[in-house]
């Protein structure tokens, strides 16, 4: 996600409820993957942790599981800012399997 200015609160800095969604659409699309051919993973808990403000750059996400079963899955995300890889950053995600 490129920080733009549409992105910043009053402040100038990047308004935090982006770095939430851009990382329950990251553990999402991953628990998307795991998803059987008539299910559908969506999110139901984000808990994120903010390390440091951004102004702009490119933030990237990584979702990692934590816990996987058959109805419900745990990610930790981390959001980096870039150029420098620096962590900004993270949040749990809690997602559960629904039928289509």
């Amino acid at each position: 996600m490129v920080v733009t200015d549409r992105l910043k609160d009053l402040s100038g800095f990047l308004h935090d409820g982006f770095t939430s969604i851009l990382a329950e659409t990251a553990a999402s699309i991953s628990a998307n993957c795991l998803a059987k051919k008539d299910q559908i993973a969506i999110g139901v808990s984000v808990n994120t942790n903010h390390f440091m403000t951004v102004k702009n750059g490119l933030l990237k996400a990584l979702a990692e599981p934590i816990a996987i079963s058959d109805t419900t899955q745990l990610w930790k995300v981390e959001i980096f800012q870039y150029p420098g890889r620096k962590i900004i950053s993270t949040s749990d995600v809690a997602t559960i399997f629904k039928n289509k």
